[in-house]
């Protein structure tokens, strides 16, 4: 999440609603105009006709629209794929939704944390809403159980709840206090799986209330949306990485590029990939079962707080944006790629105890900016070298890294490494290039150049 809410603040009934509080909070931030289809690349943005809308949870409805928790105007609303917006007000202005799913019923729930309640839309707009028996649970994430029912983390008292279809409600304490448990998904094992913010760990329950929880192996990781995976493992975002759990309880963190970017929400893609919102930086990112990282910017100006995500059923990524009062669609299938093409010179030839110069070029032929470039050269050990234009910030005794950033399409960067022949033999070296861009070319992101060292 964006700001995880210290301890001391999670006091009394109006500490949980945390995403109306950012909005307020974050209110006064510069943002574009933007038109009401503001395309840059592969990301289409949908403006909300309420101001202030505070748009968080998002779920993929049975009727092919995407619905959306507005946290901070207490409507549910409906969006098209096609952009077209209907907004259904709760009963309680002040009721803050904020997590919503397609229910087994062919109608969507959501969470109302400051009503606490479960509410119940059905696809021409019929709102039910049911109380829940602890009063401030809390109530945050919500999810469709593999048992028919639907399941939800109580924030507020350190609970999961389960809700029947017909209002019945049951609650199960976790095994410790000031857990927070916030974001909640079905596993593959028939079980339901939750992150716990301030707990710092990863829970499991039963459909029979059976409770076991994963501590993180990274502190204050304030792990928060939680997705079943393609490859049958749980994957989750945490402040600075995405990580992933295997059924049996093994974790893998993969950090993302940005430690300051903030990851919030998670889903499966169409594509076999998950895909995430990093709400401090504008970005929606991807990640693949592997675990490499791509990021794409949103268009326009910043501080628009990408938030929650669902897969639609046009094969889209749909996503919430918290402060920017939108909700935008990113195609998977039309993300950029940058061609990458390393060229690497050297003499053909070289005598013992003469320097020589390797010159390696790295060229962006688009079309897009390649994110996060990184240059690797590797040469024998008898190649030792005696200056390097521009410093590296990797060396080892055979190999300079150098981490170049981002690389507009049509730009190119030169390096230089300036080495002595030490003995004769043939020398080969290796230049190859990476980006978390895609690069629609990958086999030519290596190159090699040999020289012969000679006596003669």
């Amino acid at each position: 999440m964006p700001a995880a809410l210290p301890r001391s603040a999670r006091t009394g009934p109006g500490c949980r609603r945390w995403p109306a509080l950012l909005l307020a909070a974050l209110i006064g931030l510069p943002l574009a105009a933007p038109p009401a289809h503001a395309a840059v690349g592969d990301v289409v943005e949908y403006p909300l006709p309420a101001p202030n809308a505070g748009p968080v949870g998002i779920a993929t409805g049975p009727d092919g629209n995407l619905w959306v928790a507005e946290n901070g105007a207490g409507r549910i609303a409906r969006i098209t794929p096609a952009g077209a917006v209907t907004e259904y007000p709760l009963a309680d202005a002040n009721s803050y939704p904020d997590t919503i799913t397609q229910g087994p019923d062919g109608a969507l729930w959501f969470t109302e944390t400051g009503s606490n309640l479960i509410g119940r839309i059905t696809t021409a707009g019929a709102i039910t809403e049911y109380p829940l028996p602890t009063a401030n649970a809390g109530v945050l994430g919500i999810a469709a159980g593999p048992d028919g029912n639907l399941w939800f983390a109580e924030d507020g008292v350190d609970k999961i709840g389960r809700i029947t279809l017909t209002g019945q409600v049951t609650e199960y304490p976790l095994p410790q206090a000031d857990s927070f448990p916030y974001r909640i998904s079905p596993g593959p094992d028939g079980n339901l799986w939750f992150t716990e913010v301030f707990g710092n760990r990863i829970g499991r329950i039963t459909t029979a209330g059976a409770v076991t929880e994963y501590p993180l192996p990274t502190a204050d990781a304030f792990p928060d949306g939680i997705a079943y995976g393609p490859d049958g493992n749980l994957w989750f975002a945490e402040a600075a990485a995405i990580g992933r759990i295997t059924p049996g309880g093994a974790i893998t963190e993969y950090p993302v590029p940005d430690p300051n970017s903030g990851p919030t929400g998670i889903t499966t893609g169409p594509d076999g990939n998950l895909w995430f919102a990093e709400s401090n930086s504008d970005r929606i990112g991807r990640i693949t079962p592997a675990g490499a990282v791509t990021e794409y910017p949103l268009p326009g100006s910043g501080g628009k707080v990408p938030f929650y995500l669902a897969a639609g059923a046009d094969a889209g990524i749909w996503f919430t944006e918290l402060i920017g009062n939108q909700v935008g669609r990113l195609d998977p299938a039309a993300t950029p790629a940058a061609d990458l093409v390393p060229q690497l010179a050297a003499p053909g030839t070289a005598r013992p105890g003469r320097f020589f110069t390797y010159t390696v070029t790295v060229a962006n032929h688009g079309p897009a900016v390649a994110d996060d470039v990184t240059v690797r050269l590797t040469r024998p050990l008898v190649l030792p070298a005696v200056s390097v234009t521009p410093p590296a910030q990797e060396r080892t005794p055979s190999s300079l890294t150098w981490h170049l950033g981002d690389l507009p399409a049509g730009a190119q960067r030169t390096l230089q490494v300036r080495v002595v022949a030490t003995r004769p033999g043939t020398a080969t070296a290796t230049a190859q290039v990476t980006s978390s861009t895609p690069d629609p070319n990958p086999a030519g992101n290596t190159v090699t150049a040999t020289t012969h060292i000679t006596l003669g």
